[in-house]
């Protein structure tokens, strides 16, 4: 990017003039692009997408003081975001990286445990966010496979239909008539909302650190699920998180199957490709 906007939207949100000594893109991301940009004021992180989704970086916001509030050696700093010409940007304390501490994974697992310990009345939250640049509705409700079936799966696979085609829409529906008998209720939880490995780093003292949220309250087994998604993590992330709050043998099962359509209908409506294959076949184990 153009040394120039990063000055502009540097001075935005410090309203200082900063002299950049290194900037550099940083991959991993999918939807939006972002930079580690080193300057005489410190160190930042910037993250750009088109003008349109500013709300998306408001909402990016509002959720990382949500989790801040809970575990907060775990939440980067938020600057500032806003609009700069035709781009939204959001700026964040950039994360330095320290020496892994050798129970990183453990320690990770008891973060999530001590989140996953905050609970409320209701399933959703009192804003409706995003999941990647695609809108997730938050609405409030008492029963979270009514919550997961109308603000879950069917947005997306709605999104997906011509994509997914006619008859993986009509398994869909066999499979949400079915949820009650295959679903658990659970407790509202407070989730990251997003949790796979591009969504995490390590902080200065070596630490976890969580970016990217896509917060609300839901069941905490759709978030286990998550993570399982995109190969999983540490066997000792679960053994350490296991020891706080256990997760019965079922989730392993079934439900787990069942929760990960929705990030892969996600990445359905973001990426095609492989991923309707995904759908497909996690379909043919639930649909029979």
């Amino acid at each position: 990017m153009n040394k120039e906007v990063l000055l502009s939207i540097l001075w935005q949100v410090t309203e200082k003039e900063v002299t950049i000594f290194d900037a550099r893109p940083i991959g991993g991301g999918n939807v939006s692009r972002s930079y580690a940009v080193k300057t005489n004021e410190g160190n930042f992180f910037i993250k750009t997408n088109r003008v349109q989704l500013v709300d998306m970086f408001d909402k990016e916001v509002q959720n990382l003081d949500l989790l801040r509030h809970y575990i907060p050696d775990s939440i980067p700093d938020v600057l500032g975001y806003g609009t700069i010409e035709q781009m939204s940007f959001i700026v964040l304390k950039l994360v330095e990286a320290g020496k892994r501490i050798g129970a990183f994974w453990e320690d990770f697992g008891r973060t999530l445990a001590s989140l996953h310990q905050v609970h409320h009345t209701h399933f959703g939250l009192h804003y409706d966010n995003y999941i990647g640049s695609l809108y997730q509705s938050n609405t409030l409700h008492t029963d979270w496979i009514t919550f997961f079936i109308e603000h879950r799966i069917w947005p997306q696979a709605h999104k997906a239909e011509q994509l997914l085609g006619t008859d993986m829409l009509s398994q869909f529906e066999k499979l949400c008539q079915r949820l009650p008998e295959l679903l658990t209720q659970g407790k509202p939880t407070l989730l990251h909302g997003d949790l796979w490995s591009g969504n995490f780093t390590m902080n200065q003292m070596g630490k976890v650190c969580l970016v990217d949220p896509s917060s609300y309250y839901g069941n905490r087994e759709i978030e286990l699920a998550f993570t399982k998604l995109f190969g999983g993590f540490d066997d000792a992330f679960y053994s350490a998180y296991q020891e706080i709050v256990p997760v019965d043998k079922g989730f392993f099962d079934t439900r787990m199957d069942i929760y990960n359509l929705y990030p892969l209908l996600v990445h359905v409506n973001l990426f095609g490709g492989w991923y309707i294959s995904s759908v497909r076949e996690t379909l043919k184990k639930l649909v029979k």
